[in-house]
């Protein structure tokens, strides 16, 4: 019996020396293609996903840069893309230059720490903006890396651009709220209004994050005169901007409505935001700037969960700023 286990350990050991690393790359690459193929996360094929792609990531560490093009596939690789990407910059684009534009803009967003959270330190942030940005124009590789700089700035805003004052947040998702509306707001090309400029005009802004779409801000200016003009902008499914109209002349009656229903809604002094919020649905994000004042509210679907005269003038406030720019936006959300 002992001759036998020392045999069958014996065995399992020549068996595994003989599980190289060429021949555990290929076992992996043929599993996973099988899994791609498939498209069943629960079918046999992909029962080992993660633990594959953890050998190819193993393999390109060691030097075989090949697996590179496979390990694109799976964009949730963000600390593996940032490293490989400041390990070996001209491999890591050459090789993404390869892609498809909507691919790589995929890859990018991995870069950049994925679209939800973004990257976790600013140290990160800097030291891969900062290489991409080094980049000469004359390089074959400067419009991948271009596509990349763009989105690790627009994902990881709230590293370079304030949008709110300190505290301005205080749940626990705060950190999380701050990376969300500034991510949105850089998209759209807008510019913090806090600190609030010493200019006489007066300005409000919402911006409208729905959680399938894309954001819209739409912006009213009021000189010291009381004359107003309003300009919407909104993002399309592929994150590029579209300008639904021009600055518009606001009309005074409208302007008049729109103020008193700020006022209804006590939108200098009611608290910042109201917990708990709903799921799905979208955020509405007030700013406002008045001599030399800054305020920001932010409700989820006013007038959906919260049936209170100061929240349904709230939400109408919103509606009216959408009409005043020529769009009608209906219900809560």
């Amino acid at each position: 019996m002992r001759s036998a286990a020392v045999l069958v350990l014996f065995v399992s050991i020549l068996s595994f020396g003989d599980s190289s690393p060429s021949a555990r790359r290929d076992a992996a690459l043929k599993a996973i293609n099988a899994c791609i193929q498939r498209n069943e996360v629960s079918s046999r094929e992909c029962r080992k996903l993660n633990t594959n792609v953890q050998t190819l990531v193993d393999v390109y560490k060691r030097g075989d840069k090949s697996v590179l093009p496979v390990l694109f596939r799976f964009t949730y690789l963000t600390d593996f893309y940032g490293e490989a990407l400041l390990n070996d910059p001209d491999g890591f684009l050459t090789a993404m230059s390869q892609l498809q534009a909507k691919d790589q803009r995929a890859v990018a967003a991995g870069i950049a720490g994925g679209d939800l959270f973004g990257l976790r330190s600013k140290e990160r942030f800097d030291a891969i903006r900062a290489l991409l940005s080094e980049i000469p124009d004359s390089d074959p590789i400067k419009a991948t890396a271009q596509v990349c700089l763009k989105t690790l700035e627009r994902i990881n805003a709230s590293f370079f651009e304030t949008y709110f004052p300190p505290q301005t947040f205080t749940s626990r998702a705060a950190d999380f709220e701050i990376h969300w509306y500034s991510a949105d707001m850089y998209a759209l090309g807008e510019r913090p209004l806090w600190p609030p400029p010493s200019e006489p005009e007066a300005t409000y802004r919402l911006t409208h994050l729905p959680a399938f779409t894309g954001p819209t801000v739409v912006t009213l200016s009021v000189s010291p005169d009381g004359e107003g003009r309003v300009a919407i902008k909104t993002i399309s499914q592929d994150r590029e901007i579209t300008k639904v109209d021009e600055t518009v002349v606001a009309h005074r009656d409208r302007l008049t409505r729109f103020f008193a229903l700020l006022d209804q809604a006590h939108f200098w002094t009611t608290p910042t935001e109201l917990l708990p919020r709903g799921l799905d649905g979208a955020e509405w994000v007030m700013e406002g700037v008045k001599d030399g004042k800054y305020r920001v509210v932010v409700r989820w679907c006013p007038d959906i969960e919260r049936q209170s005269p100061e929240e349904i003038s709230f939400a109408e406030a919103g509606h009216s700023l959408f009409e005043i720019a020529g769009h009608k936006h209906a219900g809560g959300c």
